[in-house]
């Protein structure tokens, strides 16, 4: 838009004192006017209706990909009009030469596919923080997420709302018109022309461009807080917001590994389900989410791991209702610990059963939850939770005809989580809060060992000055679990802190405690503006410290430091479109004041002119002690290693594109590791694309832990055996995906990963003395190692005069192959309203013969039985 224009619009548009026309950076920002409708427009991607000709278009969009600032190679015009009950967008995007606009179609949020895009991001709250986006593509495909925090990182695409878009391609390039119900957005109804964030933006993949409307430079911090302005609206009355998604599900699960003489399961079992979620807007700006029944038969499988840690390892949560606004319930956001972790509820239940036939569930059946989510009238950003898990029992029998007895596996359980954030000083400060419990029902004898109750709390902040190119933000919080003796013994000896350890003094293990108590703490201090970014941090987790509950930790005891710089190059160069480069240290100590990690990191990141992005990384960690590998006994000593690691990816634009990566490392005793991951992404004439991913992996570790055991006749410290090994471990796995675009509301996806793995412990060894890499091995002398193929177990014996010196353990070595996979067909036949057809199967097959053959074993997974099941699940959406 030419200076001429803007000034006449900003005389035609009265806007309220308090509104602000800059971004937080203190430049103007541009403002685009929204025409009133009194009869909405046609929503058939024409724009040939004559409110579209009244409104004012915006055409001045500048580059922030390449060449940050300049003027965008294409010219784009936007216009925006609304009536009582939606907002219209609508956009002319031309192309000197049509044929370059991509008409590649996609399943909805394939943000990944390289599409030409147009997206539209609403600020309605005006807090500068969160947005509602909202893109197409010119073959009609739809994308949606919501941007919790002023951010590009923690993007959250899994906001589904109900939209209407249509687009068309003509000599001119395209046109995208776009229908936003007022229903789906969060805003107050207080002011009687509300002034709203807004931003355009439009990728252009034939030029390798991105443009924005509302342009920023890209070495300035944040993105929601630079949108500009959308203003004429008036009177808007917030609409009466009520979902009703109710949902039928047929099911048919058929597993060839099952026993046919099982009383419980003779491999073919058919059922039936019926559930709703709701969607209630309690105010213009909160809303209440609720599910019964809820099913989560459509969602993708795990990847498959083999993890030989004491740590748990972590899966992404994939189930919508979770899914959805998670982003509010995040904490503190500086490290990779969760004070809620929502595959908590509905978990796999807790206790083991066994015997010949069992019938055991694989997950806590989610009886309902509930979740509350939006803005108070007194600017608070709201989020609460709260689910209740049923009692999950197990039945067992030894015979086919045999008596059934029931054993309990799971108790009763509720799971509340209490999340406030208050913005202030234009939502350059915030502070926030957040609270979680759990509940589990006693009155069974099994569940002694489970915690009771749980309880987690804590504040966090955060202030940014300079134009927001500074930010100092941190966290306090505690926790406190409750139970009988049995869970907080068992509490104090888990993995996380190991109370146990006998080389240690600053806590004790109590076996009559019936709670623990802990206290976490993390502040930062960043630059995240300009040429030159740093970073400092520092955390503290006490040994009590405890979230596992509600939430997701691996590690207690520990002081973290840290300090990272990086330089980058947003304007091309000579050589490269983009460029950096970054410096990272980072060290940690227990309580003890032992220092158990120090790691240094050089890294080199960059894009060539041929859309060739690279980088290369090169670490080094010094000598440390390891307080967790002997798995509760003493520490030994970590050796230096070093590590390089460099990656390659070709011009995704290019119907054919892959990647390369490779990561190596070496350690000062003999430990190495070495990981290949190549890939391949292809798409087809406009209707379908393709990846292939595949992973080999080898490593060898000098001195991995087996076992422990009591040896009271051994010449250690500690009157026990602490087993250890050599390890070579051999990988391969291939993640393939098809997604089939029929039409941009009917689309066909597969996944499938096939995975081997194997493993070799040889070199049997005890650890000789505490805070060492000094090993007594056997086999050497006296001492024995022998193997019992009819157990299974191995026996090793220190000095081969008897039992006393003597452990024994189950034969660690092993190859597994598993097959992963879903097909999944989605029909979306009207607005909001889906019908889903599912076929998943899961193979498998473990064997203790370590020898793998790659690519053999790779090819069997194929033939492996497994389970495979069928489902059919609609929804019906009813709502305005």
């Amino acid at each position: 838009m030419t200076l001429l224009g803007t000034a006449l619009l900003l005389l035609q548009v009265q806007l309220p004192a308090d509104s602000g026309l800059a971004h937080a950076s203190g430049r103007p920002a541009p403002v685009v006017q929204a025409t009133f409708a009194s009869e909405a427009p046609r929503l058939d991607g024409r724009l040939d209706e004559a409110v579209w000709r009244q409104a004012i278009p915006v055409t001045d969009f500048r580059r922030d990909l390449p060449s940050d600032g300049g003027p965008a190679s294409e010219h784009t015009e936007v216009r925006v009009v609304y009536t009582r009950d939606a907002l219209y967008v609508g956009a002319r995007l031309n192309a000197r030469d049509p044929g370059t606009v991509s008409r590649l179609r996609g399943r909805r949020d394939s943000f990944s596919l390289f599409n030409d895009q147009f997206l539209v991001m609403v600020d309605s709250h005006h807090d500068h923080r969160t947005a509602y986006v909202f893109g197409v593509t010119p073959a009609g495909g739809r994308n949606d997420l919501l941007v919790p925090d002023d951010s590009r990182d923690g993007l959250d695409p899994s906001w589904d709302p109900v939209w209407e878009a249509e687009t068309r391609v003509d000599e001119k390039g395209w046109v995208a018109e776009i229908r936003i119900p007022f229903t789906q957005l969060r805003f107050s109804e207080e002011a009687e022309r509300p002034v709203w964030g807004i931003q355009f933006r439009r990728d252009i993949v034939a030029a390798g461009e991105a443009a924005d409307w509302s342009w920023a430079p890209a070495s300035e911090a944040g993105f929601v807080s630079k949108f500009g302005h959308l203003v004429g609206l008036e009177r808007l009355e917030a609409p009466n917001r009520l979902e009703i998604l109710p949902y039928t599900v047929g099911r048919g699960s058929f597993d060839q590994r099952a026993d046919p003489d099982s009383p419980f399961d003779d491999g073919s079992v058919f059922g039936t389900s019926v559930g709703v979620d709701l969607k209630y807007g309690l105010t213009p700006a909160l809303t209440l989410d609720a599910t019964v029944n809820p099913d989560f038969g459509q969602v993708e499988a795990d990847p498959a791991v083999v993890n030989l840690s004491a740590f748990e390892t972590f899966f992404e949560e994939r189930r919508p209702f979770f899914v959805e606004g998670a982003g509010g319930f995040e904490f503190g956001g500086l490290s990779s610990m969760k004070f809620f972790y929502s595959r908590r509820v509905g978990q796999s239940p807790s206790l083991p059963a066994s015997g010949r036939y069992v019938d055991r569930p694989a997950a806590s059946t989610i009886l309902g939850a509930a979740k509350l989510s939006g803005r108070t009238a007194g600017g608070w950003t709201v989020g609460a939770l709260n689910a209740t898990t049923d009692r999950e029992r197990a039945r067992i029998t030894d015979s086919p005809d045999g008596p059934v007895v029931t054993v309990p596996v799971e108790p009763r359980a509720n799971y509340s989580v209490l999340r406030l954030r208050r913005d202030f000083n234009e939502s350059a400060s915030e502070v926030g809060v957040i609270a979680t419990s759990v509940f589990r029902e006693r009155g069974d004898p099994a569940f002694e060992v489970l915690r009771d109750r749980a309880f987690t709390g804590g504040v966090d902040f955060a202030h940014r000055w300079a134009r927001r190119a500074y930010v100092v933000r941190g966290w306090v919080g505690g926790s406190r679990v409750l139970g009988s003796t049995a869970a907080i013994t068992r509490a104090q000896r888990a993995s996380a802190r190991y109370y146990q350890r006998p080389d240690q003094a600053y806590v004790t293990l109590d076996p009559t405690a019936t709670a623990l108590s802990g206290f976490g703490a993390e502040v930062e201090l960043q630059k995240l503006a300009g040429a030159w970014l740093f970073g400092l941090n520092g955390q503290s987790l006490s040994p009590g410290f405890e979230l596992n509950d509600a939430g997701f930790q691996t590690q207690a005891d520990r002081h973290v430091a840290l300090v990272s710089g990086r330089r980058r190059w947003v304007q091309p160069t000579a050589w490269f479109r983009s460029f950096s480069m970054g410096l990272l240290g980072v060290s940690q100590w227990d309580f003890g004041g032992t220092r158990t990690s120090s790691n240094l990191r050089f890294d080199l990141v960059g894009q060539t002119h041929a859309f060739r992005s690279f980088d290369v990384n090169l670490r080094h960690e010094l000598e440390a002690f390891d307080t967790r590998a002997t798995r509760g006994g003493p520490r030994v000593v970590r050796p230096r290693l070093w590590g390089l690691g460099a990656g390659m990816h070709t011009d995704d634009r290019k119907p054919l594109s892959g990647s390369a990566r490779v990561n190596l490392t070496s350690g000062a005793e003999g430990s190495w590791s070495m990981a290949i991951t190549p890939s391949l992404a292809g798409r087809g004439q406009g209707w379908w694309n393709w990846s292939a991913t595949a992973a080999y992996r080898r490593s060898e570790d000098d001195a991995f832990y087996v076992a422990q055991g009591v040896d009271s006749a051994a010449a250690t410290t500690f009157g026990s055996r602490y087993v250890f090994a050599n390890l070579a471990r051999e990988s391969v796995d291939v993640t393939l995906r098809l997604d089939l675009a029929l039409t941009p509301d009917l689309t066909l996806q597969l996944y499938a990963q096939p995975f081997v793995a194997s493993g070799a412990y040889t070199d049997f060894r005890a650890l000789a003395r505490p805070s060492s890499y000094d090993f007594l091995r056997y086999g050497d002398g006296a001492s024995t190692v022998s193997s019992d193929p009819g157990t299974g177990r191995v026996r090793v014996d220190a000095d081969g005069a008897g039992p006393a010196a003597t452990v024994s353990f189950a034969d660690p070595d092993f190859r597994l192959r598993s097959l992963r996979g879903n097909l999944v067909l989605r029909w979306e036949y009207r607005p909001g309203s889906t019908l889903f057809f599912v076929w998943s199967q899961n193979r498998s097959d473990r064997v203790t013969d370590a020898e793998l053959e790659p690519w053999g074993d790779l090819s069997h997974t194929w033939r492996d039985p497994g389970q495979h099941v069928f489902l059919i699940k609609a929804n019906y959406w009813l709502g305005s």
